[in-house]
């Protein structure tokens, strides 16, 4: 089944149809370096992929990333809680744990802590 998209620029935003519906997408612009243009060609032809398609794809996965990195660092200095992390990072709170676990963070957390994260998650 062929697939068919249309993309509107509209002042630096974007609006792309598919499948009978306008879904907006803002135009960011970069300047990448030629090493970086390279590998992005270089990847795009091994997935099948479109080279924005692929950009957005490692943009998501990088900001991603960037937020559980903030996250930990936040949790590490004891500035927040385990809810707070995980609502952050925009992951649940056994996401959380298990990445805290994973990189061998100390878990400081208290009793009450622990019993608001629980409910947090069940509710």
């Amino acid at each position: 089944m062929l697939s068919i998209h249309y993309v509107f620029l509209v002042n630096t935003k974007s609006f792309k149809y598919t499948k009978n519906e306008f879904v907006y997408m803002e135009v960011i612009s970069i300047r990448p370096t030629k090493e970086m243009t390279k590998k992005l060609e270089n990847l795009a032809k091994i997935r099948h992929m479109e080279r924005s398609s692929l950009v957005r794809e490692l943009l998501d996965i990088g900001i991603q990333e960037k937020l559980k990195e903030h996250a930990l660092d936040l949790f590490t200095k004891n500035k927040i809680s385990v809810g707070k992390a995980a609502e952050i990072a925009e992951i649940s709170v056994r996401e959380m744990l298990e990445l805290i676990k994973e990189r061998n963070i100390l878990l400081h957390i208290s009793s009450e802590d622990l019993k608001k994260d629980f409910e947090a998650a069940t509710t």
